[in-house]
């Protein structure tokens, strides 16, 4: 726009300075070459200025595009910073969750593989480690596997609570490591059960040592709520590859052996021998009859008389369980009480027993017979059952006898297994006014010392000393001591397995109150013995 103005302007200006010619005089040329030159001059100026404003505003831009980049930048730093951080986070969550998985692992195989209790291998760890071995035996390699089993473990948990039962089991792991040597493995098997594994045996003698070793351990008793308690244990041995040549067959056989042991009476170990499976399967079959009997009532109380040696007339009955099979006839209780005890059907058994003796002797008190009690024996299952007092008070209200007339019947064995339950239980017992007796009186660990703490009203002496009570002096003397000691204690004595007359006199020599045998009467049915009780009705012998 200034251009042309200044040209329209030097163009009037060139058109004056015009002759009448129409020709430019030299002055003038000359100024409209400097005016050109000014002119260029001017553009060259403007063109410069131009370039100047368009750098300026190059510069401008650029300027304001690098802040707007280095803002950008600054926020993808923060973006990319949180992102850092996040990802940072992100990893050390990860870093965490993989340590907790892994220690979650490290539970869960242990919980897998290790008992929870006693730290031991468990049933799994010791199956694999078995079978580990049993895939690698050397051709003359002998390995030995030990099942032992704690004897009357459950009566502990019974009496005072799993918490002890546990404690026991963790003092026993512990005592068994003190004996075991380093290369044994140790497992706890379950429950109240271990497992011994022991590769390349030299010598089945040089292997008893280590048994004696852990049974000696636990001749020292337990200590457990302040009391001592006395365990024993029932092992079994196998061998491989004799007794078994897969980790299956091994373990059956082992505890063939173990159940063994506990049938030879407990407090030992056995060897298997193929004769035990043909035991054990006819021990199964009884469990499977016995189950079956007591459906089919196929049991029935024999009654044995117990005689007044002064008045020589009845003064009560013991209550005996016979089993009637279908097939074998009559059983005694020494066929199928072990095996009922193990089990546990004793005490459904025990309970019928209990009802049925009651109701006979509602039924003799009706025929006029007051003065006769029933004794009934109670098992170690049965004792130590929690519901005891309650079903004893159950039979008495429900055949409505006189609880004076009930006999209870413990042997000395249980009594003195937990001599403060023993006296717990009979004080409750009597309290309902039943009374007790003391069985088999000097089988088991005769202490007159613990006799004299418990309450108990009669003392039954043991047949054992009365076989040979006639030829030896000293089963003479010992019986005479046991009759005056116990009477000192207000204690009536009963005398089992009398079959002599000759052992009925001395008995009464020896102010024995009451007998009991087959010189009397051998357990017989109810009838049968109410035909004895008329019998010895009609003596009508006078105590006076």
């Amino acid at each position: 726009m200034i251009m042309v103005i200044i040209l329209s302007t030097k163009s009037l200006e060139v058109n004056k300075s015009m002759d009448k010619k129409g020709f430019l005089s030299f002055n003038t040329v000359i100024d409209n070459v400097n005016d050109k030159v000014l002119i260029l001059i001017l553009m060259v100026l403007i063109a410069t200025m131009i370039v100047l404003l368009i750098n300026v505003r190059k510069r401008y831009v650029a300027e304001r595009e690098a802040r707007e980049a280095k803002k950008q930048l600054e926020e993808n730093y923060i973006e990319l910073e949180e992102a850092y951080k996040q990802v940072k986070s992100t990893q050390e969550e990860l870093a965490q969750k993989y340590d907790e998985l892994k220690r979650s692992e490290e539970r869960n195989k242990k919980l897998a593989y290790i008992d929870y209790l006693t730290d031991l291998p468990n049933r799994i760890s010791f199956t694999e480690k078995l079978d580990q071995i049993m895939a690698n035996i050397q051709k003359e390699e002998v390995i030995a596997v030990m099942y032992i089993d704690l004897d009357n473990f459950k009566n502990i948990n019974d009496v005072l609570g799993h918490s002890y039962g546990d404690e026991l089991l963790i003092d026993v792991t512990d005592r068994m490591k003190q004996v075991l040597d380093q290369n044994d493995y140790f497992a706890r098997f379950g429950g109240d059960e271990f497992m011994v594994l022991t590769q390349n045996i030299q010598s089945t003698e040089l292997y008893e040592e280590k048994i004696r070793k852990i049974q000696k351990v636990f001749t020292y008793p337990f200590v457990l709520s302040m009391r001592e308690f006395f365990v024993t244990t029932s092992i079994g041995v196998a061998f491989a590859p004799k007794d078994g040549k897969t980790t299956q067959m091994l373990v059956k056989n082992v505890d063939a052996a173990m159940y063994s042991a506990k049938a030879m009476g407990k407090n030992t170990y056995c060897y298997y021998d193929e004769n035990i499976n043909e035991s054990l399967m006819a021990k199964i079959e009884l469990q499977s009859e016995l189950r079956n009997a007591l459906h089919n009532e196929e049991f029935a109380v024999f009654y044995q008389a117990q005689i007044d040696l002064k008045c020589d007339k009845i003064v009560g009955f013991e209550a005996l369980v016979r089993w009637i099979h279908k097939e074998k006839g009559l059983i005694a209780p020494g066929g199928f009480v072990q095996v009922a005890e193990e089990t546990g059907l004793i005490v459904p058994i025990g309970r019928w027993v209990l009802f049925e003796a009651c109701k006979q002797l509602k039924r003799w008190e009706e025929e006029g017979y007051n003065d006769i009690s029933i004794a009934v024996n109670l098992s170690a299952r049965q004792f130590k059952d929690a519901d005891i007092v309650a079903m004893v008070n159950e039979a008495i209200e429900e055949t409505k006898i006189d609880p004076g007339k009930l006999d209870l019947e413990i042997t000395e064995s249980i009594a003195i297994e937990n001599i403060e339950y023993t006296i717990e239980i009979i004080q409750k017992l009597k309290e309902i006014g039943v009374k007790f007796s003391l069985d088999d009186f000097g089988t088991g660990y005769s202490s007159m010392n613990y006799l004299k703490h418990l309450p108990v009203n009669n003392l039954k002496i043991d047949k054992s000393f009365l076989d040979r009570v006639i030829e030896d002096t000293s089963d003479q003397q010992i019986v005479s001591t046991i009759i005056t000691l116990a009477q000192t204690l207000d204690l009536v004595v009963i005398a089992e397995g009398v079959e002599s007359s000759e052992q009925a006199v001395f008995l009464k020599k020896a102010n024995c109150n009451q007998a009991q045998g087959y010189l009397y009467s051998k357990p017989i049915p109810e009838v049968e013995a109410g035909k004895l009780l008329k019998e010895f009705k009609k003596r009508n012998v006078n105590c006076e």
